[in-house]
């Protein structure tokens, strides 16, 4: 089978191996009876096992790989390329934030010309490229390259690893959940629960193996491992190529959707909209239909009537995400300056973001086993995805307001016991008697938050986009991530340009010695935004989406597969008990 065929028996193949489903049909509802759910419905052919065990191994690796290069981002910039604490948080939220927003144009390549397989197939060998660029930087020349030339063959490598993990983000949670959609919603959603958790698994080593060996060891070994991860990835992943269901690109909605979009502004603001039909504008893009002066068929404009549910959602993540960067700048930065000493052992700043990692990979299974099941009983239906989201974006403002507290605290007790503490190779003034473990409940809090918002985005982004639209929309939210990280960078630059008093000596919030400003009043800040963020979704989300007319529900006729409380088979739960 060539590269992106298609086969004709593919869904119903794929159907009768992982359940034998019979559905009868009429005109007062569709009804649907598992046949043998004890077996049936819970066997997984091996192909399928197959595929899903090689992706999340990929995304496991892929994500070593990314985040061996963002533990140590900081400190690397700043021992080995003599950055400023700010230029190096700079390069950190940049390179993040640039890893998340090409995802949108490899989705866009993925729709419309290459295939999911071959964009991540091609990603792939870029990154390989990209982060053996990196890791030649380390290695120890007899004549070393000046300061100059590592800074520049630095920046390309993280711009290929960038360019490379662009092609492989907006595809393969798509690719991944699309192998097993003829199994059922279940598994699809499970399928994405576990994806996270390879991902933070991955994270989990980056943070703590491969961070200790970087600040304590060399960089050239710390950068070593990661290039390794990268060349496994990518082998494991064509390696079970010929198991893969490969679909030929149908072409990509983006030009519609942007003549879509352009027409409905035009006709929305032309006087016209005087003598338009009210009742026929559900949506914004209705505008652009003939019937209401614009350009386009109704199936047209119904096509891509998705992005109008998905780009308000996204929007709104933006914030989320820049709260949870500040993990590995302004939080590696505080952790910095405090008491890394536990006992004999000097621990590594990164190693706090294991927390976050730890409590995900808790909660992954705590929430999506407990609490969800928990609310499902006592409510009678699924806990919806704007709940979910939302409540994500509550941890976060905790996180925030916790971590402000924790440098309010810091930063009193610097003055009175000061310090000297030296990470690889550069002193800090730390605070004696607060250890860095004080971190601890911030970076578990925002695992908490990831829990929810993060996974959820994930499975929304999926379920939300029509066959022609999967990369693209995965993309969007990515872009949103990726914004995230950028806005991070912003937002200090703005609210140092808001606080600087040039008669008032280390009157910014984030200044290059945090010792000399207010870190704590920026993450203040940051909670009450984030609240004030939470509010504007909890708003939008109640008066705008008040029916669940979302791709995947329509998709799946009138009913939803669902895990049984009580015991091992599957239930089908009426379209009214299942909320978005």
């Amino acid at each position: 089978m060539s590269a992106e065929t298609p086969t004709e028996t593919t869904t119903l193949l794929g159907q009768q191996e992982c359940a034998n489903i019979n559905i009868s049909s009429s005109d007062e509802a569709v009804q649907a009876k598992i046949v043998n759910p004890s077996k049936d419905a819970q066997s997984i052919p091996n192909r399928i096992k197959i595929i899903v065990l090689c992706i999340l191994f990929t995304e496991f690796a892929e994500s070593i790989a990314f985040y061996s290069i963002a533990a140590n981002l900081i400190l690397f910039a700043n021992t080995h390329l003599g950055f400023t604490n700010t230029q190096a948080a700079t390069l950190s939220f940049v390179y993040v934030g640039t890893g998340y927003a090409l995802p949108i144009l490899s989705g866009y390549l993925a729709d419309s010309h290459l295939g999911q397989y071959n964009t991540m197939y091609l990603g792939g060998l870029i990154y390989i490229a990209g982060i053996l660029t990196v890791f030649l930087v380390t290695v120890p020349y007899q004549l070393p390259f000046s300061t100059s030339a590592k800074t520049s063959y630095f920046i390309v490598g993280l711009i290929l690893v960038a360019i490379g993990t662009g092609g492989i983000k907006s595809n393969i949670s798509p690719f991944g959940a699309s192998q097993l959609e003829s199994c059922g919603p279940v598994y699809v959603q499970r399928f994405f629960a576990w994806f996270y958790f390879s991902l933070n698994l991955g994270s989990l080593i980056s943070f703590t193996v491969v961070a200790y060996i970087q600040q304590n060891v060399s960089f050239f070994y710390g950068f070593m491992i990661p290039s390794i991860a990268m060349i496994l990835a990518v082998a494991v992943f064509a390696s079970a190529r010929k198991y893969y269901e490969l679909y030929t690109p149908k072409g990509s909605l983006l030009g519609e959707a942007l003549s879509i979009t352009y027409q409905s502004f035009k006709v929305r603001l032309s006087k016209r909209t005087n003598i338009i039909d009210k009742s026929n504008i559900q949506s914004f893009f209705d505008y652009a239909k003939k019937e209401n002066g614009g350009k386009f068929d109704a199936h047209q404009v119904n096509r891509i009537k998705p992005l109008g549910r998905v780009i308000p959602v996204f929007l709104l993540i933006v914030l989320f995400r820049t709260v949870y960067f500040q993990m590995s700048t302004t939080w590696f930065i505080q952790g910095e300056s405090m008491n890394l000493q536990l006992g004999n052992i000097k621990l590594p700043v990164a190693l706090l973001s294991t927390f976050d990692i730890i409590s995900v990979m808790i909660f992954i299974p705590v929430v999506n086993y407990g609490v969800y099941s928990a609310y499902q009983k006592i409510f009678g239906k699924r806990i919806s995805r704007f709940r979910r989201m939302g409540t994500g974006m509550v941890f976060a403002a905790l996180a925030m307001l916790v971590a402000g507290i924790v440098e309010s605290n810091r930063l009193k007790n610097v003055y009175e016991n000061p310090l000297p503490q030296t990470v690889s190779g550069k002193t800090f003034n730390a605070s004696a008697n607060i250890t860095v473990l004080a971190q601890v409940p911030q970076f578990a809090l925002i695992g908490l938050g990831e829990t929810f918002t993060s996974v959820t985005a994930f499975e929304f982004a999926y379920a939300e986009a029509p066959e022609e639209l999967k990369g693209i929309i995965t993309g969007m939210y990515l872009l949103a991530v990726g914004c995230g990280s950028y806005s991070g960078s912003l937002v200090i630059a703005i609210i140092n340009a808001i606080t600087h008093n040039p008669s008032v000596p280390n009157s910014k919030w984030v200044p290059k010695n945090i010792n000399d400003g207010h870190l704590d009043y920026y993450f203040y800040f940051l909670a009450a935004f984030m609240m004030l963020n939470f509010t504007l979704f909890v708003t939008m989300t109640t008066f705008w989406y008040k029916d669940d007319n979302s791709y995947m529900t329509h998709k799946l006729t009138t009913e939803e597969i669902v895990p049984d409380l009580d015991a091992q088979n599957i239930l089908l739960i009426p379209e009214e008990n299942v909320n978005t």
